[in-house]
């Protein structure tokens, strides 16, 4: 009986350290096998384009104010047709003193 539990004992932990194997991703190069490896490597993606995202709203949020200005303030339409036709030089700037 002892014998029979010593080989199930050992047959589990080649089973186990089989398993291990295969999910650390250390046989990845000859065995396709989801690993530790590819793991990292997919959490480095994620956070990649976390970041992504996160320059993208931050440009959304500043072309949301130029919109927001452009509809709402006469003064910076103003200036925005300028600049669009040509009338305001790259370094000049646009002054209202009505009022």
């Amino acid at each position: 009986m002892n014998l029979k539990t010593n080989q199930i004992r050992k047959l589990w932990l080649a089973i186990f350290g089989i398993w291990f194997v295969l999910v650390s991703g250390i046989l990845d190069f000859w065995i396709k096998s989801p690993g530790l490896k590819q793991w990292l490597q997919v959490e480095l993606l994620v956070r990649e384009r976390r970041q992504e995202i996160a320059v993208i709203e931050a440009k959304s949020n500043v072309f949301k104010n130029v919109a927001h200005q452009l509809e709402n303030n006469p003064i910076a339409q103003e200036r925005e047709i300028r600049k669009v036709l040509g009338y305001l030089g790259d370094n000049e700037i646009v002054f209202e003193f009505s009022k």
